[in-house]
């Protein structure tokens, strides 16, 4: 296969990645918009972003190994067309149910899409994966951050329906484009034909299962909150979607160039290293009252970010079994889902009750827990293998 191919199917990639990614996050800068029209209790819209990871959970633990046995490019166009139903059912809808519904649709996107892209991705060159998956992150913060970015933009002039038209017409195209396209096949064994649960075993995946839920925990959060904190700090919606793409900034300019490094390092070092001002960084947005100073603290939070994150994926993906590839991407989404799902639960709730101290604060607290863990069982695994190496026969 030529460079050159492979660069067009990386550019491809990276596409269907950013159509999936603005489908699903352009909800975030609804929010306040949905419970002003609906007078929605913070419960309820806790309810409306979780449904979305929930389903995102599902669909990566039980559907995202067939792309390990070639089915990669069918669950790409299956994960476009969720997206663009998902999106027309909040067209449609308007009651708490059909937005629910609508959410979880769409929320099943990530689960079709995400893991197949990661792993062909990672898979078009082993030796520049962290590289590659560096691409695809930035691809997938640009997408989060569009999607609230342009909402906050013609929410106000076209309205909500106008908004979600656009970005489910997005995915369709996306749709359109992907499905002539031939992708390389992954590695394929008698593994393959396994669902995720039993990667679990391996030491070396749950290690990364742990410190990629850590650097991911507070997108659940976020994804309830952002838009009724930020409004509630006197921002609008323009400002909503300003602090968005001051975070996304970094990724698209910086994650590429960040896994290219992270190749010749050790991706867990370096995603334990990053992990823990992340968790500082999610405790001050609960003590700054000012709108601009969270789009500092957005741009700081992006730069670490922006090479914590392809550092966990391509932990990932050294810890995958040769034929695994798609599992092991699927089995770290549907953790890190699930943590992002309780999230989104619970947060709204703690924020109404006690307000953004606390909610921010504990998340902080959960994050730093949770890399802890991980650093101790990272360390655990070397000091087991030395002891193994030291006693094999020479």
């Amino acid at each position: 296969m030529s460079i050159k191919s492979h660069r067009g199917d990386l550019q491809l990639l990276l596409f269907c990645t950013f159509a999936t990614a603005a489908a699903n996050s352009v909800i975030f800068a609804s929010m306040s918009e949905l419970q002003e029209a609906y007078l929605y209790a913070d419960s309820k819209l806790g309810l409306i972003a979780g449904t979305g990871f929930a389903m995102g959970l599902l669909v990566q633990l039980f559907v995202s190994p067939l792309a390990d046995r070639g089915h990669g490019r069918w669950l790409i166009q299956l994960g476009l067309g969720s997206a663009a139903i998902g999106s027309i059912v909040f067209v449609l809808g308007d009651s708490l149910a059909e937005f629910v519904v609508g959410r979880g649709i769409v929320g099943a996107s990530i689960g079709f899409t995400f893991p197949a892209v990661r792993a062909l991705a990672a898979n078009l060159d082993t030796t520049r994966s962290g590289e590659r998956l560096g691409a695809v992150a930035g691809m997938e913060i640009a997408g989060f951050v569009s999607g609230p970015l342009i909402g906050a933009l013609i929410i106000d002039p076209f309205g909500l329906d106008a908004t979600f038209l656009l970005f489910g017409a997005l995915a369709v195209f996306a749709l359109l484009v992907v499905s002539p396209r031939q992708f390389p096949e992954l590695i394929r064994n008698t593994e393959s034909q396994r669902l995720s649960f039993d990667l679990v075993r391996l030491p070396e995946v749950r290690v990364v299962l742990l410190l990629t839920l850590a650097v991911t925990f507070p997108v659940g959060m976020f994804d309830a909150l952002w838009d009724r904190f930020i409004d509630d700090l006197g921002g609008n919606n323009a400002m909503t979607g300003l602090t968005f793409a001051v975070y996304g900034l970094p990724f698209i300019l910086l994650a590429s160039h960040a896994g290219r490094l992270i190749d010749r390092r050790s991706p867990i070092a370096v995603t334990l290293w990053l992990v823990m001002p992340i968790s500082l960084l999610t405790m001050t947005y609960g003590i700054v009252k000012s709108p601009w100073l969270i789009l500092l603290l957005g741009l700081v939070e992006g730069i670490v970010q922006s090479a914590a994150t392809p550092a966990s994926l391509s932990a990932i993906a050294k810890a995958a079994p040769p034929g695994r590839a798609s599992a092991t991407q699927g089995l770290s989404g549907a953790v890190n889902v699930f943590g992002q799902m309780l999230a989104a639960f619970i947060s709204p709730s703690i924020y109404g009750r006690y307000g953004a101290l606390t909610t921010f604060v504990s998340v902080g607290i959960g994050i730093a827990i949770l890399s802890l863990i991980a650093g101790l069982m990272h360390w655990r695994n070397i000091n087991m293998n030395s002891e193994l190496a030291s006693h094999s026969p020479s």
